[in-house]
């Protein structure tokens, strides 16, 4: 296998990925048995998260939520096609994920963005049919994860003051985190590993993690002022999280 060099956005700064510019792992990354196998392994992982998530989510939700997934997967689908310039010739755009755990809870954010990666993959080829398992962890797992975050910073208040700070950090850090582990997934076919890869997604996701709070937090600000009754995920927030 010939490894390919990292090119980040459009410039030759930093050498860097621009398959994995917005999280979305290629299947043409996927080539040696490495990466063939972090594949399968991550399969597995994600699918086991999605089937807890399927049985909180209807445990959660005493009603059928497939319209409530439906209308939240179509608008960050949307939300995902709008990019904003970052620096040096590249753009992010929204992930969304800790907006679905904050308007969703946590469990339905997991199945709400999966539906949005699916749907990208198939008929837009954004990440691909082998490398679905990792996208799917980097943003849908990730993402949902983070209302735990929004609950431990809040202490299980949404009037805290601390509320929309703590959903900016956690928006923050779903895109940061989720870009150390594409770096980590996509590693086996870069020359030179993880020392090119983690600092060259770090590098870039940092910044759009910034744009990716700041645009949460005004959506959630938005709801919370107008359309509260909406917003599951702060009921959720305020009652003992059971795993």
């Amino acid at each position: 296998m010939v490894k390919k060099p990292l090119i980040v956005g459009n410039t030759p700064l930093i050498k860097g990925v621009t398959e994995a510019e917005n999280l979305h792992i290629p299947d043409g990354l996927i080539t040696d048995p490495l990466s063939i196998a972090v594949a399968v392994a991550m399969w597995i992982i994600t699918l086991a998260f999605l089937a807890w998530a399927w049985k909180k989510a209807k445990d959660t939700y005493p009603r059928s939520i497939t319209a409530l997934l439906a209308i939240s997967s179509a608008f960050v689908f949307a939300a995902q096609m709008i990019n904003f310039p970052i620096t040096f010739g590249t753009s992010g755009h929204l992930v969304g994920g800790t907006f679905l755990a904050v308007l969703l809870g946590p469990y339905a954010a997991m199945l709400s963005m999966t539906i949005v990666l699916l749907m990208q993959a198939v008929f837009f080829a954004d990440g691909g049919i082998l490398a679905f398992g990792m996208n799917v962890f980097n943003m849908a797992i990730i993402g949902g994860l983070s209302f735990f975050l929004i609950k431990l910073l809040t202490r299980g208040s949404a009037s805290s003051k601390r509320f929309i700070p703590s959903v900016f950090v956690a928006s923050w850090l779903s895109v940061t985190a989720g870009a150390f582990f594409t770096a980590l997934m996509i590693s086996p076919a870069f020359t030179g590993g993880l020392m090119v890869t983690v600092p060259s997604m770090l590098f870039y996701h940092a910044i759009i993690g910034l744009g990716e709070g700041a645009i949460t937090t005004a959506l959630v600000s938005s709801l919370q002022q107008m359309q509260p009754a909406i917003m599951g995920g702060l009921t959720l927030l305020k009652e003992k999280t059971k795993l």
